[in-house]
Formats: structure tokens, sequence, C-alpha cells
């Protein structure tokens, strides 16, 4: 199917019409919001000020209708009350197992379109290791690794023999994380091989599910974000023949930070980020993110984390589903908002962006799930 782009006219109707909420993460500690209280592997967060900041954004550029809503036992009933046609996804869920998938498995069952991943494509993305097998078959370059689970045990030959061999290419260390995380919470590096035992069981009863062990990387560490073909920037929305690859930037390291430190315990902000600008790095950092993005068939915004080893040779880490999208304030900044502006894009033409990026999908792939906003009436709007 040949893909369109909506007319100036179209844009204004979407922006007049649509009702839209932004959903952020319910608060566990508002035991009314769930039924039973259940373990999260995922270190919770709500995202609230995050989705304040977008709702904004669409507010500024013209939105007539938009709305902020929490992910928990009332969701179902305010959207069908509120009548909302479109929700942006900005929630990492409330509790309970692969919680990233729970809000867009709700909006499928309820048939309520959004700006977000599917929820298979979440939970993939959220669980590292899942993730790192699906890249290393597409042959894309991420670093071996072993995983511990719940019941097993870490000293078992077939381990141990895992880790000789990861030793032996990479001889500087390991580092110790759980599959699904934020933030860099509960990932640790470990330099001394008789510390991993005791760093994997602490691990595993801060998070309640499966362990994972990677080689300790020790060069330069990178990130690239990735969104789709259809850029709103300077009033126009145009279309790419290939995912927009942008604020590609090197996460600077302090002196004591041998990986880069959690966002909650130190705050990302300028002087800790540098743009990327040797044009055969950026050229190769963007290229894996691209590739990515459409091995896995994604239609919204990612980031790609990436570190070099010693010898100079980039590792893919992980991809981030759900990457912090705070509006950029004084010296404090997202990763994925540290270089729009070589882009000759605002913090508001990245959000317009992702929702007409998924609103043009939707219309050219799945038109079902629009037919109650994006109707015959939008159809007949010329270039006015």
């Amino acid at each position: 199917m040949t893909k369109t782009i909506f007319s100036p006219a179209q844009l204004d109707w979407i922006r007049n019409k649509l009702t839209i909420a932004v959903i952020h993460g319910g608060d566990k500690a508002q035991t009314k919001g769930f039924i039973f209280e259940n373990l999260s592997p995922r270190s919770t967060k709500t995202y609230e000020a995050v989705a304040h900041d977008i709702a904004n954004a669409l507010r500024e550029s013209g939105f007539q209708s938009v709305t902020v809503l929490a992910e928990d036992i009332h969701l179902a009933e305010t959207l069908r009350r509120e009548q909302v046609d479109l929700v942006i996804t900005n929630s990492g869920g409330l509790q309970g197992f692969d919680s990233m998938c729970h809000l867009p498995s709700t909006l499928e069952m309820l048939g309520v379109p959004y700006v977000g991943h599917s929820p298979m494509t979440a939970g993939l993305l959220d669980n590292k290791h899942l993730f790192k097998h699906e890249i290393k078959a597409a042959g894309l370059p991420t670093a071996p690794f072993i995983t511990v689970g719940i019941d097993e045990d870490f000293a078992s030959e077939s381990n141990q023999r895992a880790l000789d061999e990861i030793a032996e290419r990479f001889p500087q260390g390991f580092v110790v994380k759980p599959v699904s995380g934020r933030a860099s919470i509960h990932v640790y590096p470990v330099f001394e091989r008789s510390e991993l035992a005791s760093t994997v069981e602490k691990v595993r009863q801060a998070s309640n599910n499966i362990v994972m062990i990677e080689p300790f990387l020790g060069g330069r560490e990178f990130v690239v974000a990735v969104a789709g073909e259809y850029i709103f920037k300077q009033g126009q929305l145009t279309l790419s023949d290939q995912p927009l690859a942008f604020s590609i930037t090197e996460r600077v390291l302090g002196a004591d930070e041998p990986i880069f430190t959690s966002m909650d315990v130190k705050p990302i902000t300028q002087d800790r980020l540098i743009a990327v600008s040797e044009q055969p790095l950026r050229d190769q950092l963007a290229n894996i993110g691209q590739k990515i993005y459409r091995q896995l068939g994604l239609q919204t915004l990612v980031r790609v984390d990436v570190r070099m080893d010693s010898e100079g040779n980039l590792y893919v880490l992980e991809t981030n589903p759900k990457p912090d999208l705070k509006r950029p304030e004084g010296d404090k900044v997202s990763l994925v908002c540290h270089d729009l502006q070589r882009e000759g894009m605002s913090y508001t033409d990245l959000i317009q962006s992702l929702v007409f990026n998924r609103l043009s999908f939707l219309k050219a792939k799945r038109p079902m799930a629009l037919a109650h906003c994006l109707n015959e009436q939008f159809d007949q709007i010329g270039d006015v």
C-alpha cells in the first residue's frame, strides 16, 4: 500500500477533533488502584511528570482535547466515559511481571488505538535476554551473555563454562543486571569473579526475576534514538525513506563511573552528554539503530544503548522501549532530546511526530482502528 502524508487541513482536523489521553503508570501506594498487591520486578516509577510534559506539548501545538490518566483499575471506564480516541503510552506498568505489556494489552482488548509498542514487542524489548537473542539471530552486534533463573544454580558446570568463554574474550570483568528494569537500577560491574555469585544473588533478591551476566566493555558508551519515517518539523509533515535516527550521543563517564549511573542517583545533565560529531561513527550508530527498528517491526520511539569494547568494536547493550521524554529544562535534559536541534526539531515537533507517525501507520495498514475518528469526512478534507 502506498504511503501517504496527511494534508495540512487533515493535521488541523486531528488537532481539533481527536480526544487524546497520555497515560502514565499508576501509583502502587494507592491501594484502590488494584485488587491485590503483586510482585514487581521492575522498580516502580509513575512517569506522571513526563506525561504532563507530553500533554502540554500537544496543547501548545494546537491539540484541543488532551488529558492525562493513570494506568490502574479505573482506566477502562475512564477511557469509555471520556470517549478517548487515541492514547499515548507513557507507562512502565502499575505492578506485576512483564508490566510494560499491560497497558498496550489493555488497549488492544478495549479497541483503543495508541502511540506505543504492541504488547509482544514491549515485552521483548523490556526483557533484555530475549531482545539480545533476537538481534543476535539477525546478525546485529551484541556481546555474549548468560542468564541465571530464579531456581537455577549459578555454580553449575554449564554456567561456569560459559563464563570462562566470556572471560577469555573479554577479560576486563562482568556486568550483572536484571533482565527487566529501568535507569540502570540494580546493575553492577563486577571485576573479581569471586564476587559474581553474591552479586547475582543480590540482583535476584531485588528483582524476583532472571538475572543476566554479560562482559564489561571498557570503551565509550553511546545512545541513538530512533523513531518513525513520518517527521513533523518547521510546521510540515514529511516522509523519509528510513526511520529517523537522532540525538546520537556519547554518555560521558566520570572517573568513578565504570558504567553510566542511574538517573535516579545522578540527574542527566548537559555536561554528561556529548553529541557524536565523527561522521563515520554517527553513520555506524544510526545504521545499528535503524536496523533494530526495522528488524523488530517497531512503530514508535526507542533508544538504543551501545558500548565499545577496549578495541573500539561496537556492541548493542539494550533497546529501551520507553525512553525518557522529559521536556528539556535548563541544564537537565533527556537522552532522546539532547541533540534534537541538529534535526531542526523542537520538543513539540518530536511529540507531534510520534502522534502523526502512528496515525499514518494505522490509517494505511489498520484503518479499522481509526474508523471512529478518522472517518469519511476526514478522508474528504482537501489541502486547504
